[in-house]
C-alpha cells in the first residue's frame, strides 16, 4: 500500500484487494492513524444497516464480499445486452479491422503503385497486426450519503459490460475500484483518491474479484476506512464526491476512462475509448 501526495491529490494505491481488504479492517486500524481520526474510527467499529444495504450487518457483508453470484445475476442481462447491441457490433467489426494494419517494406505481396512511381523504396504493403491495446478502467464509487444502493450497483452494472466488450474486441483492461473524493484531507490536500486495482492487463475478467464492488459495505466500509487509516486528519463528513468535470481536469488521473455515478452507457463509453486508442496508434 502506498500514500503519497501530487499536487493537490492524497493518493491512496493497493495493489489488489487482499491488500485492500487486510489495510482497511476496523479491528486493525493503522498505528499510522492520525489521533484525531479516532472517533471516525470508533463509529466504524458500529454495525449500522445503512452502511452494508442489502447485507445489513457487518458480519453479513463480510460473508458476500467474494460471492461471484451476485454480481454475475445483476449484470447478466446488461451483458447480454451490450453484446448483443447493434452499435456494439459494428464498432467490433472497426476494432478487428483496425487490429490489422498495412505496413510498407521494401519487399512484400501488395505493390502500392503510387509509392513506386514516386519513388520511394518502400512500396510493398504487408499487413502486421497492431499490438494489442490495454486500457486503463476506473469504477469510481464516490457518492453522497444521499445515493442509494440502486444507484451504486448502476455504475458495476455500467462497468462490466463495457470490460466485457473491451475484452472480446481484443483489447487488454487493468480495472481499479476508485473513490475520488474532495474535502475528505483538508489539510493535506484539496483531492483524495483511494485506488484499488482489481484486475491487471494479464488477467482474465473474473466475477469472484469483481464481486466487492456489488456491495456498498466495500465503499462506505472499507473506502471509508482507508481515508480514516491516514496520517492525515480527516474531515469530519469525510469530504464530498468529485464532480465529474473535476476528474476530467484532472486528466482521469491517469485512467483511459472512469466510469462513475450518472456516466454514459457501455456502448458509448466503448466507444469512446476505441476513439482514444486509434488517435493514440495514429
Amino acid at each position: 500500500m502506498k500514500r503519497f501526495i501530487n499536487n493537490d491529490t492524497y493518493n491512496i494505491i493497493y495493489e489488489n484487494l487482499k491488500e485492500f481488504f487486510d489495510n482497511t479492517d476496523p479491528k486493525n486500524p493503522s498505528p499510522e492513524m492520525n489521533r484525531d481520526n479516532q472517533n471516525n474510527h470508533r463509529e466504524m467499529e458500529g454495525d449500522r444497516s445503512w452502511r452494508y444495504g442489502d447485507e445489513e450487518t457487518k458480519a453479513k457483508f463480510y460473508d458476500v464480499r467474494f460471492d461471484a453470484a451476485k454480481g454475475k445475476k445483476l449484470c447478466e442481462q446488461d451483458v447480454k445486452s451490450t453484446m448483443a447491441d447493434k452499435k456494439y457490433k459494428k464498432l467490433l467489426q472497426q476494432a478487428l479491422t483496425y487490429r490489422k494494419r498495412i505496413k510498407f517494406e521494401d519487399s512484400g505481396f501488395r505493390l502500392n503503385v503510387p509509392k513506386a512511381i514516386s519513388g520511394e523504396d518502400k512500396y510493398f504493403g504487408v499487413f502486421k497486426n497492431s499490438k494489442r491495446p490495454i486500457v486503463k478502467i476506473a469504477i469510481n464509487i464516490c457518492g453522497s450519503a444521499c445515493v442509494d444502493q440502486n444507484e451504486f450497483r448502476k455504475v458495476a452494472r455500467t462497468a462490466i459490460p463495457t470490460i466485457y466488450a473491451l475484452e472480446t474486441a481484443g483489447i487488454s483492461t487493468e480495472v481499479y475500484y476508485i473513490a475520488a473524493a474532495k474535502d475528505t484531507h483538508p489539510d493535506a490536500a484539496r483531492y483524495t483518491v483511494t485506488h484499488v486495482k482489481i484486475k491487471s492487463a494479464k488477467e482474465r475478467f473474473n466475477w469472484t474479484t469483481f464481486a466487492p464492488v456489488f456491495c456498498l459495505g466495500s465503499y462506505r466500509e472499507s473506502i471509508f476506512m482507508s481515508w480514516i487509516n491516514s496520517e492525515h486528519e480527516v474531515s469530519s463528513g469525510l469530504g464530498r464526491p468529485m464532480e465529474n468535470r473535476e476528474i476530467a481536469d484532472k486528466n482521469n488521473f491517469g485512467y483511459t476512462s472512469v466510469i462513475g455515478l450518472n456516466g454514459a452507457g457501455p456502448i458509448n463509453v466503448v466507444n469512446e475509448i476505441f476513439s482514444k486508442i486509434q488517435k493514440k496508434e495514429c
